[in-house]
């Protein structure tokens, strides 16, 4: 449901400094502290948009969604296959309770929002640098949204209204037109840097749209395009992507999530109490990912997956590969080549581009003749990318797009290719907003 009743951002003056500070109401807005696109000038227009890039960090859960549903993880003891975690691993029991369902509405919705804001404010001021990093974010949440979701409300301007859900494919085109802006408008990477949008974090994003709507050929041009004008390139130490990114020679766009602002911790999810990185420890690697998924030379096993030997000598097998907070990637090199091996296809260049992760990665490199048909060639791409991309949350809508999620144990029909609309939103909407089917 898309009101200000339901969907609002209040900002306040700290310590002389603006900042975000979600507050959610049922009924009204709290006017005397509400700050519209009119009050928003040349001077502060920056501590908002700040603002924007701290409130749209990604949640720690919601990050790691599509691990949790695409079968790289299952649930621990400490929390059950009736938990929120467990309820998308098995696939029972998922409703339109569902606390990811509410969690990616909100976070998402909140956040258009306050971008909404920002735009408008800076298509006021003839702004075009700060609407175009505006406009990456907001691109970056309706992909979340579409890529849950399916069809949802399209926001473009705040309203009072509440609004239908539009067609999955007037998403996507809204996606595409908040990209390209951002590409004519942001400024160059080697301007930015990684913890701000810029016109080859725009390109990298509209790589991933363009696979995702099946146009591979142009998602490979681009993902070439972005190694070429960023001049970054494949780490060959895969842990410092993680545990040291501002070393890292991969990271197209990070948010900077700052111990100091936003302060979110990958390790809490999956370390336990009393290790170096204590955490809650509420989901384990799968069955596959400790035994299929790597070879034991293959460098990434080691940073991802762990035993921790307990006191009694027994261990637990724990997902390693974050530890200390770190910038939340959202874009990043290596994906970039497996967008070009998958849009190559079987061909020199989709292998050589698929080589270029696997030999910094202690594998050995794929030939032609290894593979007899492109059915082939493409199952091998999306294993590289669930080793590759593991616990960055790629691996259920990769299972999705290819329409191979069906074989997984926990998708009893395509119906549950999309995430239930969380209930209470249709609730509010007073009917105005519909249910996916299946649920």
């Amino acid at each position: 449901m898309m009101t200000h009743s339901t969907i609002k951002y209040i900002f306040y003056t700290v310590i002389s400094l603006l900042v975000f500070v979600s507050c959610e109401q049922e009924l009204q807005i709290n006017s005397e502290n509400a700050i519209s696109p009119e009050q928003i000038n040349k001077a502060n227009i920056q501590y908002f948009l700040n603002g924007l890039y701290r409130t749209s960090t990604p949640y720690r859960d919601n990050y790691v969604f599509n691990d949790i549903r695409g079968g790289n993880y299952t649930w621990t003891v400490l929390s059950g296959n009736n938990s929120s975690y467990g309820v998308l691993i098995s696939g029972n029991g998922l409703d339109d309770s569902n606390s990811f369902s509410s969690s990616f509405w909100n976070y998402c919705y909140s956040n258009i929002y306050d971008a909404n804001n920002v735009i408008k404010a800076a298509r006021d001021l003839n702004m075009t640098t700060v609407e175009a990093e505006a406009r990456y974010v907001r691109a970056y949440l309706y992909y979340n949204l579409v890529t849950l979701f399916g069809g949802v409300p399209l926001v473009e301007v705040n309203t009072n209204e509440n609004i239908p859900r539009a067609e999955k494919s007037k998403i996507w085109e809204f996606i595409l037109s908040d990209l390209d802006y951002s590409i004519q408008n942001a400024k160059d990477f080697k301007v930015t840097g990684s913890t701000t949008a810029s016109k080859q974090s725009s390109k990298a994003l509209k790589a991933r749209v363009l696979l995702a709507l099946g146009k591979k050929i142009e998602a490979a041009d681009i993902a070439e395009q972005v190694i070429i004008e960023t001049g970054l390139s494949v780490d060959p130490d895969y842990g410092r992507i993680f545990r040291a990114s501002a070393n890292s020679s991969e990271i197209i766009f990070s948010y900077a999530n700052l111990i100091s602002e936003t302060n979110v911790r990958m390790s809490q999810l999956f370390w336990p109490y009393g290790t170096d990185w204590a955490g809650s420890y509420f989901v384990q690697p799968s069955s596959d990912v400790i035994n299929k998924v790597y070879q034991d030379q293959d460098i990434r096993k080691s940073i991802n997956i762990k035993n921790i030997v307990n006191a009694d000598a027994t261990f637990n097998t724990i997902v390693s590969k974050y530890e200390d907070v770190q910038p939340m990637i959202i874009s990043r090199v290596s994906e970039m080549y497996l967008i070009m091996a998958e849009g190559r296809g079987l061909s020199t260049k989709g292998v050589e581009s698929l080589n270029e992760i696997r030999l910094k990665r202690n594998v050995p490199s794929l030939r032609l003749e290894d593979f007899s048909n492109q059915e082939d060639f493409l199952e091998e791409v999306l294993q590289e990318r669930r080793r590759e991309l593991f616990s960055e949350g790629f691996l259920f809508y990769d299972l999705v797009r290819t329409n191979k999620a069906i074989q997984l144990p926990n998708i009893k029909s395509k119906d549950n290719y999309l995430m239930p609309i969380p209930g209470s939103q249709i609730i509010l909407s007073k009917g105005v907003l519909t249910q996916n089917p299946g649920y």
